[in-house]
């Protein structure tokens, strides 16, 4: 069995040799499947159906690399054939420019959210939570810009889901953070971000309120994971119980304890047995 072994060969190489190897243990794989040769469709498959340890599949997708096999794709047929079977449908055909001139050009670069779309699709029918992360970068002081790649998290827990928001939350904050350390009117940014921080907490409050008053959820969790999916790695899991807990202090939500309080009750945070009434 392979332990502490540092195996230079690519995916497509050692895949199935590794994956029997640690079959029934925890792993989180990072792959690019748009590289010099592209994946297939059953080269992720493993990965996909992989339900004998807890698994965790990140998808590095480089926007430059999609746009050059969707061009590839449009001249030649065994390029076509190779995205097609990546993506496990011709429906990527649909994204091409008309016209050869148009094919020539950067315009191609209109296809590239469809064939992450697309790959997103495959990947969701094998995983209950797959995600799709834009990756921000600091070009120069006080500038962060959304870098040409996108992530595809993929995962069966819960846990990672949260796991995966709070850090991708922190990394923006962080990220924001160091961009502007240094720079003249730091603590004037600092201020703004904070109001800005704020304000959306603000707004995830009034949001929070609509959909328990329009939806009437019973149970907190399922709420705060509906409101995690829409608002990926922009609030951490704290911020979401903070904003539940504003809404049961002021009295728009009441709560039923399943358990009689042991401290402040105000401090509490509903759990899966406790029953929310929405007013």
């Amino acid at each position: 069995m392979l332990k502490h072994a540092t195996v230079h060969a690519s995916w497509l190489e050692i895949g199935p040799v590794l994956l029997k190897e640690i079959e029934h243990s925890p792993a989180f794989f990072l792959l690019n499947p748009f590289g010099h040769t592209l994946f297939t469709y059953d080269d992720l498959a493993p990965l996909y159906q992989r339900t004998s340890a807890p698994t965790e599949l990140c998808l590095l997708v480089p926007h430059k690399q999609v746009e050059l096999h969707l061009m590839a794709a449009s001249h030649t047929a065994a390029s076509a054939s190779a995205l097609t079977a990546l993506l496990r449908t011709d429906r990527w055909k649909a994204l091409l420019p008309k016209g050869e001139v148009a094919a020539e050009t950067k315009e191609i670069g209109h296809g590239l959210d469809g064939v992450i779309d697309l790959l997103l699709t495959s990947v969701q029918q094998h995983f209950p939570w797959v995600q799709r992360i834009a990756l921000p970068v600091q070009v120069r002081p006080t500038l962060v810009e959304t870098a040409p790649y996108t992530l595809l998290f993929a995962t069966r827990s819960k846990d990672s889901l949260v796991s995966m928001n709070d850090a991708l939350c922190a990394y923006r904050r962080r990220l924001y953070k160091q961009s502007r350390q240094g720079v003249l009117g730091e603590e004037w940014f600092a201020t703004q971000e904070q109001e800005r921080l704020a304000g959306e907490i603000q707004q995830l409050c009034q949001r929070t309120l609509q959909l328990g008053q329009i939806q009437r959820p019973r149970r907190w969790p399922d709420l705060r994971q509906q409101l995690l999916l829409a608002n990926f790695g922009q609030f951490t899991l704290d911020e979401y119980d903070e904003v539940i807990g504003t809404l049961l202090r002021q009295g728009n939500v009441l709560c039923e304890w399943r358990r009689r309080p042991l401290e402040d009750e105000e401090r509490r945070i509903p759990g899966n047995e406790d029953t929310l009434l929405w007013k």
